[in-house]
């Protein structure tokens, strides 16, 4: 019977829209202007390699938003620990 609901619940429901991926141009706009904010403010800091992609590894991985950072974490806090096998006899 909760099959039958359930069944009927999404075939009445309305589609779910999928997510837009961002055009390859805009994604390389975005981190151009990225790079650039982190040269400066590692400038601003007095770092002594604002050049290099090494040097400007500290300031890029803070340039990145919340989304960014969450997408490339290999822990997302969105995952959930697995659940305790119980005991037999418990």
């Amino acid at each position: 019977m909760k099959a039958i609901i359930v069944a009927l619940g999404l075939a009445v429901a309305p589609p779910v829209p999928a997510q837009e991926q961002p055009d390859a141009s805009t994604a390389t706009e975005k981190a151009q202007e990225q790079r650039k904010r982190a040269i400066a403010r590692c400038k601003e800091n007095r770092g002594a390699d604002c050049e290099s992609d090494v040097g400007l590894a500290e300031w890029l991985l803070q340039e990145r938003s919340r989304d960014e950072a969450e997408a490339d974490s290999s822990r997302s806090i969105h995952q959930t620990a697995p659940r305790p096998t119980p005991r037999p006899g418990n």
